[in-house]
């Protein structure tokens, strides 16, 4: 059996003898996606696929080169194509490699031994609890439809010419459905429900097929209210919708480009003081989380707004470099065949101590908000904010009805000073990366529905 590590090390002892920085990514996976609609199984796939990608810097001048050939030519072949590469690339002096630093060897729980033993006949039978268990939840669901499950076990070895040698294991499980419901006047709502863990044992089908068939039926029948200012509670899926855009706007690349709306206001007040945001690639349990970033630079746990004050940005080696500072371990890979690009790792707003309940509770009057659609979108460069919504209102703190056809519109500074309260239950939702919100109070929002 090959130690993918010790080949590694070797393709990059090979490219780094002609004088020039060496990369050598390995990635070894094991996939599979079941889909399934009515009670059968209509898609399943699994996959196993290894790759080896090479990057060489030669006076900041990259070159990268990848391949699934594991045999001496197709590996020599590869790191060749890189280095023939950088000789004709255009040099920037900020692209290097970053210099090797130690990686805590902490557990951080992103293994799961159990999951490759699992029988696909169990995950097929999960998969078929999350649909029944959305159409027996109320005669009004009709369908259940995107009905899906995947999982990886994913190997990632990793060295360089700087000294790095490092590699990990992480697998991953989710599973997800769009529930349908439909009225008796033949109108028809939908809404997700989801679950994911690096266990496959944490996933729960009946959870799952619950939230979106209680979600999808308390919407139907929704009819606009009129316009107005006021309170909008976000479900979680929601705001990590929104929380996705700000990930992005407080990214070192983003503010190099000069494309954030948060531009030059580092160390500023730029949110209430229940908004703490954090970038944490330590997380236990985290969808994203590993001992090292895709560079080799350790990851970390930034909080990046503390308690409502700018504090910090997310950075990989390259921005960091231009910046001046120390990397934040954020340089991500979509596999062998990248290169790595900035990104966020785990990024989430810090739950608060109350539930989504009591946060409902204490609101007068407002709308709480289950699912959106871009109209004018979500903005990070000049942090406009506008969504049709749908969801149910809220009077004198308890739920009295749906509301459907309305928009929500305010800015991302606004949605941050406006926070009044934010809830304890937080959720990650990795249609959007790995993102996690919980349910979140924002006051003075635009509401446009009716004209009075």
């Amino acid at each position: 059996m090959t130690d993918y590590m010790e080949l590694a090390k070797e393709v990059v002892k090979r490219a780094a003898a002609n004088n020039v920085e060496a990369e050598a990514v390995i990635t070894q996976d094991s996939e599979t996606q079941i889909k399934v609609s009515k009670g059968e199984v209509e898609q399943l796939s699994q996959s196993n696929a290894r790759g080896l990608g090479v990057r060489v810097i030669d006076g900041g001048r990259t070159g990268y080169a990848y391949t699934s050939d594991f045999s001496d030519d197709g590996i020599e072949q590869t790191w060749r194509t890189a280095l023939e590469l950088s000789k004709v690339a255009t040099a920037d002096e900020y692209r290097k490699l970053p210099d090797a630093r130690a990686f805590s060897v902490e557990d951080l729980e992103i293994w799961d031994d159990k999951l490759a033993s699992v029988p696909t006949s169990d995950k097929i039978a999960f998969l078929k609890a999350v649909e029944q268990s959305a159409l027996d939840y109320d005669p009004r669901v009709i369908l259940a439809e995107f009905c899906q499950y995947g999982d990886a076990v994913s190997h990632f070895y990793l060295a360089n010419s700087n000294g790095f040698a490092g590699q990990y294991g992480r697998t991953t499980a989710y599973s997800m459905l769009m529930a349908i419901a439909r009225g008796e006047d033949g109108e028809m709502t939908n809404a997700f429900g989801m679950g994911a863990s690096n266990y496959f044992g944490d996933l729960d089908a009946k959870a799952i097929g619950d939230e979106a068939a209680e979600k999808a039926v308390s919407m139907l029948g929704g009819k606009p209210v009129p316009t107005q200012v006021g309170t909008v509670v976000f479900d979680y899926f929601v705001g990590a919708e929104i929380l996705g855009t700000l990930a992005s706007a407080l990214s070192a690349d983003a503010w190099q480009k000069k494309r954030s709306f948060l531009m030059d206001k580092m160390g500023q007040q730029i949110g209430n003081d229940m908004v703490t945001l954090m970038d944490n690639g330590k997380l236990k349990r985290g969808l994203a989380s590993a001992p090292f970033d895709a560079e080799g630079v350790p990851t970390s746990a930034t909080r990046l707004v503390d308690e409502g004050m700018l504090q910090n940005l997310t950075y990989d080696s390259y921005s960091a470099a231009k910046a001046g500072v120390q990397s934040t371990g954020n340089a991500q890979r979509a596999g062998h065949r990248s290169l790595p690009v900035m990104g966020p790792s785990n990024f989430y707003m810090q739950p608060g101590n109350v539930s989504k309940d009591e946060i409902i509770a204490g609101v007068d009057k407002g709308l709480y908000v289950l699912s959106v659609m871009q109209t004018g979108g979500i903005d990070p460069v000049t942090g406009d904010c506008s969504m049709g919504a749908n969801g149910l209102w809220i009077e004198n703190g308890k739920i009295v009805g749906p509301v459907g056809g309305v928009t929500v519109a305010t800015t991302l500074g606004d949605f941050l000073n406006n926070i009044t309260q934010v809830g304890s239950d937080l959720h990650f939702v990795p249609m959007f990366g790995s993102i996690g919100a919980p349910t979140l109070r924002v006051d003075n929002v635009t509401i446009g529905g009716t004209k009075e």
